[in-house]
């Protein structure tokens, strides 16, 4: 008796939380890493779209790559002058995108020239457990899904809920659930 009424309580209180959110880890330029001579405008094109809590991770070989994130107008020119961050310590640095909007990294090591060179778009909104494998859309959508893993390159993290929406719904999900439970 007591085992179907727990079946069934277990089943409405997961169908009232929202979905997990997903970070997604990027390896950018997958098993070639951040080096010379990989195509990143190609490697964003198959690993788009990208939304906020995503994670870049550069792999590189120490004292012959730098990270450097800069503006727009560092990344046109190979420029790190204005530089917003830079690593070139390891052989691998981690980087998450907190926002939505344009982030440009360049290697300043000269190899930016022939094309060592990154620009990703992240839209707003987060990834979500219950997405679809794969999406070439550049519509800017807020509730746009993120696939939780759509190749080898990455791979999925699970976000706290108190990290972000569902906290409130939550509570009163697990508290109704203790309710019932007392009830028995």
């Amino acid at each position: 008796m007591l085992l179907p009424v727990l079946a069934v309580l277990v089943l409405a209180v997961l169908a009232l939380l929202p979905s997990a959110a997903v970070a997604t880890n990027y390896t950018v330029g997958d098993e070639k890493g951040w080096n010379p001579k990989v195509d990143y405008t190609a490697w964003v094109k198959k690993h788009k779209p990208f939304y906020k809590g995503d994670w870049l991770l550069f792999q590189y070989q120490n004292g012959r790559s730098d990270v450097v994130q800069v503006d727009e107008v560092g990344y046109d020119n190979c420029n790190k002058e204005s530089a917003i961050t830079s690593h070139n310590k390891g052989t691998s640095y981690a980087f998450q995108l907190k926002e939505a909007k344009d982030y440009f990294f360049i290697c300043s090591y000269g190899y930016c020239y022939s094309g060592m060179k990154l620009a990703v778009t992240v839209k707003k909104g987060s990834a979500s457990s219950s997405s679809s494998s794969s999406s070439s859309s550049d519509s800017d959508s807020d509730s746009s899904p993120t696939p939780a893993s759509k190749s080898s390159s990455k791979s999925a993290a699970a976000v706290p809920l108190a990290a972000g929406r569902g906290v409130a719904s939550f509570a009163a999900v697990v508290g109704a659930a203790a309710m019932l439970l007392r009830m028995l």
